[in-house]
């Protein structure tokens, strides 16, 4: 007949208070870590599709204004999905040498959109060159604005 010692001694397996304590910290650190980098990676994707958006929305204005679709200089700008206005303006300033012939301008957008905080607002700036003919209603508006800019004849 076998007979069982049934007091706990150092051979048999288990695992003891401290390395359960053990175990337990550096999974917690483990997830931790993970749980900071899954954080991080959704602000990065927040970060990156806020300013995809601004600079599409800012591009599609200063095309508007470039190409004459936009006869205003300055307005509001209404943002997709969003029941918000972001104030733009943009000016326009003419880069020729000559004083006849086509004129080369430079359109530059200003768009303004909410900071971090609510009551603040950051600029956003976007800038484009376009060849005009001399009659073009941009051109027209340049000359007349000429000494606002760096004009003729620099």
């Amino acid at each position: 007949m076998v007979i069982r010692n049934l007091q706990n001694t150092a051979t048999e397996n288990g695992f003891t208070l401290i390395e359960l304590v053990m175990a337990v910290a550096i999974i917690s650190g483990a997830f931790l870590s993970l749980l900071y980098l899954r954080t991080d990676a959704v602000d990065r994707a927040f970060t990156y599709n806020q300013e995809r958006t601004v600079r599409r929305l800012a591009r599609e204005k200063l095309d508007e204004v470039a190409f004459g679709v936009e006869e205003a200089l300055e307005g509001d700008l209404e943002v997709p999905g969003k029941s918000v206005l972001w104030p733009w303006r943009s000016t326009i300033m003419d880069l020729s040498c000559e004083q006849t012939g086509p004129r080369l301008l430079e359109i530059t957008l200003v768009l303004e959109i909410p900071g971090l905080d609510s009551e603040q607002f950051e600029e956003f700036t976007i800038a484009t060159r376009v060849l005009v003919p001399q009659d073009d209603p941009l051109a027209t508006y340049a000359e007349s604005n000429a000494g606002f800019g760096e004009g003729f004849g620099f």
